[in-house]
């Protein structure tokens, strides 16, 4: 132990690098800063959560399966609408909704799944973007069971939920719980195999990889998650409408990943974070705020192809603080 003038101890500290510092803080900024925001900023915190839950999921099949799609907001709609009909209709409580919300999104991306894994490519995006249509019109259509555009609305959660930062902090705990398992996951050996799936299918073939189950089987875990996030939503928007399952809202998912860049674990998150937040704040000062988003993603395309977090790491390998990014 060392020793220090006059006798005295000093016991040494671990330091914290700047990144585990940032992520303290912001661990800290998310549980002890909603009490003192106005609501509106906590209704938005809760709406955030809920995307970046989205975005992550989707990226099991962009950034770690290779595989885009146009459709995702359908297994979203799935979870809520769930959720909601067995909550208004049959009139079970708010955890049974929570928990047939995911399972019927995961059966849903199963089924749909089984179709897609068989095209790549265009043909597979094409294929994603029909089947969320289809989920759409379904839902648009059949006003008698979902409302047709008027929606499902009086999806009040529980008296202790009503409240907001009551309801943020619960999200806050299954949104955190939720990307634990889905870190564990890619972070797996089933995550690298996607990988080498991705990147090379035909080795991966090769060396005994069962590609359609290994793509079948991320299909069906992105739409448990995105139905844990409908399911979710219901709740905090109290309502949920036939807008949720449309290809623009699958849309905005893909560009929260592939903005925040998708072959981080944590890229879907700053992107999904910063789309909110500008969705939030520009429409303040000008009703054009669709247009500074276009231009910000066309300037991040050219001077950060691989998204934010790519941006964050050529700027560490500057620093000298981690290795210099590919590509």
């Amino acid at each position: 132990m060392p020793e220090t003038g006059a006798g005295r101890v000093s016991i040494p500290f671990p330091r914290l690098r700047r990144d585990h510092r940032l992520r303290v803080l912001l661990a800290l900024l998310l549980v002890l800063c909603p009490p003192f925001l106005p609501q509106a900023y906590v209704v938005q915190a809760t709406d955030t959560l809920l995307f970046v839950l989205l975005a992550v999921s989707v990226n099991i099949l962009i950034g770690y399966g290779g595989m885009i799609s146009l459709g995702h907001a359908a297994y979203f709609a799935i979870g809520g609408y769930t959720a909601a009909l067995l909550v208004t209709q049959a009139g079970a409580p708010m955890l049974l909704g929570l928990l047939a919300g995911p399972a019927a999104a995961a059966l849903a991306a199963a089924f749909v799944g089984l179709f897609c894994i068989r095209v790549a490519n265009a043909y597979f995006i094409m294929l994603t973007l029909a089947f969320g249509q289809l989920v759409y019109t379904v839902i648009w259509k059949w006003h008698a069971l979902t409302g047709g555009d008027d929606g499902l609305v009086g999806i009040a959660p529980p008296g202790p939920l009503l409240s907001a930062v009551n309801y943020y902090y619960f999200t806050l705990v299954v949104v955190v719980a939720s990307l634990l398992v889905i870190h564990r996951i890619c972070e797996s050996p089933f995550g690298a195999a996607l990988k080498a799936i991705r990147d090379t299918p035909n080795r991966a073939r090769s060396i005994g990889i069962d590609v359609r189950r290994f793509q079948l089987v991320a299909f069906t875990a992105a739409g448990l998650f995105a139905g844990i996030a409908g399911s979710l939503y219901v709740f905090h928007n109290r309502a949920i409408f036939p807008q949720s399952a449309v290809w623009v809202t699958s849309t905005e998912i893909m560009l929260m990943a592939v903005l925040g860049g998708a072959d981080h674990f944590i890229g879907p998150v700053v992107g999904a974070v910063f789309v909110k937040t500008l969705n939030f704040l520009i429409p303040r000062v000008t009703e054009y705020w669709l247009l500074f988003l276009g231009l910000i993603v066309l300037l991040i395309a050219f001077v950060s192809p691989r998204g934010l977090m790519g941006a964050y790491d050529r700027l560490r390998a500057r620093r000298g603080e981690g290795p210099a990014p590919d590509g």
